[in-house]
């Protein structure tokens, strides 16, 4: 037994596909404030998971939809034998299908002929393909040497013009042990 079994037995009672409730209207029904938490978007997902107040609406039907915290508003829309929802408008009723999942399943409508998988430039994959950066084979070499030491390293990857917090990167090493290396460097050069 549930303290929210009153909203299960509310939306089962309920011969509306649709029912726009503000926080006041659900907590008028309950007999209680609902928790801090309902100021937060995924205090209403429809994850059976989330908390014991999901598995009351998911009982009787329904999703959540147009959750607006701003306002303290949402809409519960009656799922279908299939699982999507229904939307009412004045006389059409919209099915509502969405290939997203989680916490943005149902919030965004994809029009039809779009098909998500495909690159939306078929070229672009190309460019890793085609363009070919030298430097960044040098950088690997100087990196994976087994005859430099870091020291070494350090010095051959600054005189290719690799950034100080680049090389400090590229080795695993902290950017001050680079600037070291380095300014010791000039100090001897100068």
């Amino acid at each position: 037994m549930s303290k929210y079994d009153q909203f299960t037995e509310f939306l089962t009672q309920s011969d509306r596909d649709s029912i726009q409730m503000t926080f006041e209207e659900i907590e008028a029904v309950l007999g209680f404030s609902l928790p801090k938490s309902k100021l937060y978007p995924a205090w209403w997902s429809n994850n059976p998971s989330n908390n014991t107040m999901t598995n009351a609406w998911i009982a009787a039907g329904y999703k959540t939809q147009d959750v607006n915290i701003t306002s303290g508003t949402l809409t519960f829309v009656r799922q279908t034998e299939n699982g999507n929802t229904t939307r009412s408008g004045s006389n059409l009723t919209t099915k509502v299908s969405s290939p997203l999942f989680g916490c943005m399943k149902g919030t965004t409508n994809i029009s039809e002929g779009i098909d998500l998988t495909e690159p939306a430039d078929p070229d672009w994959g190309k460019v890793y393909d085609e363009q070919h950066d030298p430097i960044s084979d040098e950088i690997e070499a100087i990196k994976n040497s087994s005859s430099l030491n870091i020291s070494q390293k350090i010095r051959a990857l600054a005189a290719i013009d690799v950034s100080r917090a680049d090389i400090a990167r590229a080795l695993g090493k902290r950017y001050q042990h680079v600037r070291n290396v380095l300014v010791d460097e000039e100090r001897k050069a100068g």
